[in-house]
């Protein structure tokens, strides 16, 4: 008989450990980064540089946003378990000298949870957070007037393909755009289209097309001073309406973008 009770005591601890692991399974938070995979993590890199963006003052910044990006460096979640990580990159342009200020705005319009801290310094200034879910978002000045921040998923399982969201429209936010090409007497040899979802709704669209000129002069005469953000050899970004523009020259062509939402 004791031993029955034994047997039975046993059985029923074992049902015990075994229902709370799979109630931990299915609504515990994870407690460490290995128990998410990228596909989790990439709702977070949207959110926060959602956040960034929807932080930014419209009337004196242009920014642009990137796909997601497979990072070069290898990694392991485990001894046992080969890991990837993907990031997705914010470029914003300011004026010389808002590159401080842009970030102490950031800062102050990210969620608490975030844990922001911002460092400044004679030749350059940063910004750290926590953006949740094991996801750093970093921020920084690269150059003069140029921004770059940077969501990075850190070492996950990928356990699906990394897809961006699909765009609703091809056409959205491509007049800009089309503008300068129509202005250079150019074609577009390629289009992209970026998207993300906001985090207080909508959506932040980035629209760039690649033209067969690197010559840019007679766009660049089309838009008002008044308008214009960032003006050097190789990049010219301005205001259009409610969309952020940019002329970029890479080598043999140039890289015409157009951002708006949120």
């Amino acid at each position: 008989m004791k031993r029955r009770w034994i047997i039975a005591g046993t059985a029923a601890w074992a049902l015990a450990i075994a229902g709370l692991a799979y109630f931990s399974y299915r609504y515990d938070s994870p407690t460490a980064r290995d128990q998410t995979t990228i596909a989790e993590a990439l709702p977070t890199l949207d959110a926060a540089l959602g956040s960034v963006y929807s932080a930014l003052d419209p009337a004196s910044s242009v920014a642009v946003l990137s796909g997601y990006t497979r990072t070069d460096q290898s990694c392991r979640v485990t001894s046992a378990r080969e890991g990837t990580r993907f990031e997705r990159v914010l470029m914003v342009y300011v004026r010389s000298s808002d590159e401080g200020p842009t970030l102490d705005r950031i800062k102050a319009a990210l969620p608490a949870s975030y844990k922001a801290s911002v460092s400044h310094s004679v030749t350059t200034h940063t910004l750290s957070a926590d953006a949740g879910n094991f996801v750093l978002l970093r921020g920084g000045m690269v150059a003069p007037g140029q921004l770059r921040f940077t969501a990075d998923t850190g070492c996950r399982v990928q356990d699906a393909p990394v897809e961006e969201a699909t765009p609703q429209s091809q056409n959205a936010n491509r007049a800009p755009v089309q503008a300068v090409l129509d202005t250079l007497a150019k074609p577009a040899s390629e289009w992209r289209t970026h998207r993300l979802t906001c985090p207080a709704g909508g959506a932040l669209w980035t629209v760039e097309a690649k033209a067969a000129t690197p010559d840019d002069a007679k766009a660049r005469t089309t838009v008002p001073p008044s308008a214009v953000i960032l003006d050097s050899e190789k990049l010219f970004a301005y205001r259009a309406g409610a969309a952020g523009v940019t002329l970029r020259k890479d080598a043999d062509s140039l890289i015409i973008t157009s951002t708006a939402g949120c």
